[in-house]
Protein backbone atom coordinates (compact mmCIF):
# COMPACT_ATOMS: atom_id res chain seq x y z
CA UNK A 1 0.00 0.00 0.00
CA UNK A 2 1.24 3.55 -1.10
CA UNK A 3 0.78 5.98 2.16
CA UNK A 4 0.81 9.33 0.36
CA UNK A 5 0.79 11.28 4.18
CA UNK A 6 3.98 10.31 4.46
CA UNK A 7 4.14 11.47 8.43
CA UNK A 8 2.09 8.44 9.05
CA UNK A 9 4.16 6.51 11.25
CA UNK A 10 1.93 5.26 13.71
CA UNK A 11 -1.45 4.47 13.99
CA UNK A 12 -3.12 3.89 17.33
CA UNK A 13 -6.59 1.84 17.45
CA UNK A 14 -8.74 2.35 20.31
CA UNK A 15 -11.98 1.12 21.64
CA UNK A 16 -14.64 -0.59 23.86
CA UNK A 17 -13.53 -4.41 24.53
CA UNK A 18 -14.84 -6.20 21.64
CA UNK A 19 -14.84 -3.39 19.31
CA UNK A 20 -12.01 -5.82 17.13
CA UNK A 21 -8.71 -3.74 18.19
CA UNK A 22 -6.42 -6.93 18.19
CA UNK A 23 -8.12 -8.65 14.81
CA UNK A 24 -8.27 -5.15 12.98
CA UNK A 25 -4.74 -4.17 13.63
CA UNK A 26 -3.60 -7.47 12.75
CA UNK A 27 -5.59 -7.02 8.99
CA UNK A 28 -3.75 -3.34 9.09
CA UNK A 29 -0.40 -3.94 10.01
CA UNK A 30 -0.09 -6.73 6.99
CA UNK A 31 -1.94 -4.39 4.90
CA UNK A 32 0.55 -1.96 4.95
CA UNK A 33 4.01 -4.54 5.98
CA UNK A 34 4.05 -2.54 9.22
CA UNK A 35 4.73 -4.01 12.67
CA UNK A 36 1.76 -5.00 15.39
CA UNK A 37 1.90 -3.82 18.83
CA UNK A 38 -0.98 -5.15 20.89
CA UNK A 39 -0.13 -3.40 24.09
CA UNK A 40 -2.05 -6.08 25.90
CA UNK A 41 0.47 -8.50 25.07
CA UNK A 42 3.51 -6.58 25.64
CA UNK A 43 2.22 -6.23 28.99
CA UNK A 44 2.06 -9.97 29.19
CA UNK A 45 5.27 -10.16 27.79
CA UNK A 46 6.77 -7.32 30.53
CA UNK A 47 5.18 -9.15 33.50
CA UNK A 48 5.50 -13.05 32.64
CA UNK A 49 1.57 -12.90 34.05
CA UNK A 50 -2.10 -13.06 32.00
CA UNK A 51 -3.69 -9.76 32.14
CA UNK A 52 -6.67 -11.67 34.43
CA UNK A 53 -3.86 -12.92 36.86
CA UNK A 54 -2.50 -8.74 36.92
CA UNK A 55 -5.65 -7.81 37.57
CA UNK A 56 -5.86 -10.49 40.64
CA UNK A 57 -2.82 -9.71 41.90
CA UNK A 58 -2.52 -5.60 41.69
CA UNK A 59 -6.07 -4.22 40.54
CA UNK A 60 -6.95 -2.12 37.90
CA UNK A 61 -4.32 0.56 38.94
CA UNK A 62 -1.04 -2.23 38.61
CA UNK A 63 -2.30 -2.90 34.87
CA UNK A 64 -2.50 0.43 34.15
CA UNK A 65 0.76 1.38 35.67
CA UNK A 66 1.59 -1.52 33.26
CA UNK A 67 -0.41 -0.20 30.34
CA UNK A 68 1.21 3.48 30.60
CA UNK A 69 4.94 2.15 30.47
CA UNK A 70 4.21 0.12 27.42
CA UNK A 71 2.42 3.10 25.79
CA UNK A 72 4.79 5.41 26.34
CA UNK A 73 7.66 3.24 24.31
CA UNK A 74 5.62 3.24 21.55
CA UNK A 75 6.34 6.64 21.05
CA UNK A 76 9.70 5.17 19.41
CA UNK A 77 8.12 2.75 17.08
CA UNK A 78 8.18 3.52 13.31
CA UNK A 79 6.03 2.20 10.97
CA UNK A 80 3.64 0.63 13.61
CA UNK A 81 -0.06 -0.19 14.03
CA UNK A 82 -0.96 0.14 17.77
CA UNK A 83 -3.73 -1.68 19.83
CA UNK A 84 -4.55 -0.09 23.08
CA UNK A 85 -6.65 -1.64 25.37
CA UNK A 86 -10.28 -0.27 25.98
CA UNK A 87 -9.15 1.67 29.32
CA UNK A 88 -5.65 3.29 27.82
CA UNK A 89 -7.94 6.59 28.07
CA UNK A 90 -8.13 6.53 31.53
CA UNK A 91 -4.84 7.58 32.35
CA UNK A 92 -4.09 11.36 31.60
CA UNK A 93 -0.63 10.79 30.62
CA UNK A 94 -1.78 8.56 27.74
CA UNK A 95 -4.52 11.10 26.85
CA UNK A 96 -2.01 14.16 26.49
CA UNK A 97 0.40 11.07 24.51
CA UNK A 98 -1.87 10.38 22.27
CA UNK A 99 -3.65 13.69 21.68
CA UNK A 100 -0.48 14.35 19.13
CA UNK A 101 -0.70 10.77 17.90
CA UNK A 102 -3.19 9.75 14.59
CA UNK A 103 -5.43 7.57 16.18
CA UNK A 104 -8.42 5.87 14.93
CA UNK A 105 -11.64 4.85 17.47
CA UNK A 106 -13.29 1.50 16.73
CA UNK A 107 -16.75 3.17 17.85
CA UNK A 108 -18.95 0.11 18.82
CA UNK A 109 -22.34 0.09 21.09
CA UNK A 110 -22.53 -1.86 24.25
CA UNK A 111 -24.76 -4.49 23.22
CA UNK A 112 -22.61 -5.23 20.30
CA UNK A 113 -19.65 -5.61 22.23
CA UNK A 114 -21.50 -7.77 24.70
CA UNK A 115 -22.71 -10.30 21.28
CA UNK A 116 -18.72 -10.20 20.56
CA UNK A 117 -16.80 -11.02 23.97
CA UNK A 118 -19.65 -12.78 26.25
CA UNK A 119 -18.41 -16.42 25.87
CA UNK A 120 -14.34 -14.85 26.79
CA UNK A 121 -13.55 -15.31 30.54
CA UNK A 122 -10.32 -12.94 29.95
CA UNK A 123 -12.40 -9.32 30.39
CA UNK A 124 -11.64 -8.75 34.57
CA UNK A 125 -13.54 -5.67 34.16
CA UNK A 126 -16.30 -7.90 33.82
CA UNK A 127 -15.64 -10.32 36.16
CA UNK A 128 -17.38 -9.04 39.01
CA UNK A 129 -20.83 -8.01 37.78
CA UNK A 130 -23.82 -9.56 37.19
CA UNK A 131 -25.04 -7.30 34.74
CA UNK A 132 -22.21 -7.16 31.98
CA UNK A 133 -24.59 -5.41 29.54
CA UNK A 134 -25.04 -2.26 31.99
CA UNK A 135 -21.42 -2.73 33.20
CA UNK A 136 -20.09 -1.98 29.43
CA UNK A 137 -22.61 0.43 29.18
CA UNK A 138 -21.31 2.12 32.04
CA UNK A 139 -17.68 1.84 30.48
CA UNK A 140 -18.56 3.08 27.49
CA UNK A 141 -20.16 6.39 29.02
CA UNK A 142 -17.03 7.09 31.63
CA UNK A 143 -14.23 6.36 28.18
CA UNK A 144 -16.84 8.48 25.22
CA UNK A 145 -15.55 11.91 25.80
CA UNK A 146 -11.82 10.51 26.09
CA UNK A 147 -12.21 8.41 23.21
CA UNK A 148 -14.03 11.15 21.06
CA UNK A 149 -10.95 13.66 22.17
CA UNK A 150 -8.62 11.56 20.94
CA UNK A 151 -9.17 10.11 17.66
CA UNK A 152 -8.55 12.14 14.83
CA UNK A 153 -11.15 8.81 13.02
CA UNK A 154 -14.15 7.05 14.26
CA UNK A 155 -14.95 4.28 12.38
CA UNK A 156 -18.05 2.00 13.17
CA UNK A 157 -16.75 -1.09 13.89
CA UNK A 158 -20.39 -2.66 14.39
CA UNK A 159 -21.83 -5.48 11.73
CA UNK A 160 -18.79 -5.11 9.69
CA UNK A 161 -16.24 -8.07 9.24
CA UNK A 162 -12.48 -7.23 10.11
CA UNK A 163 -11.38 -6.97 6.75
CA UNK A 164 -13.86 -4.44 5.96
CA UNK A 165 -13.25 -2.08 8.95
CA UNK A 166 -9.72 -2.15 8.19
CA UNK A 167 -10.29 -1.12 4.28
CA UNK A 168 -12.53 1.71 5.85
CA UNK A 169 -9.62 3.02 8.04
CA UNK A 170 -7.06 2.84 5.18
CA UNK A 171 -9.37 4.82 3.30
CA UNK A 172 -9.23 7.16 5.75
CA UNK A 173 -5.93 7.49 6.61
CA UNK A 174 -5.43 8.12 2.75
CA UNK A 175 -7.54 11.36 3.48
CA UNK A 176 -5.98 12.61 6.99
CA UNK A 177 -3.30 15.19 7.33
CA UNK A 178 -1.34 14.85 10.47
Amino acid sequence: MNMSAASITRVYLIGIMGAGKSTVGRILATTLDWQLVDTDLEIEALTGKSISTIFAEEGETGFRDYEEQIMMETAHKNRAVICCGGGVVTRQKNLNFLAHELVVWLDLSPAEALARIEHSGNRPLLKETEDAMSQLNNILIARREAYTKVAKIRINSGGFPPEIIASNILGELERVHV
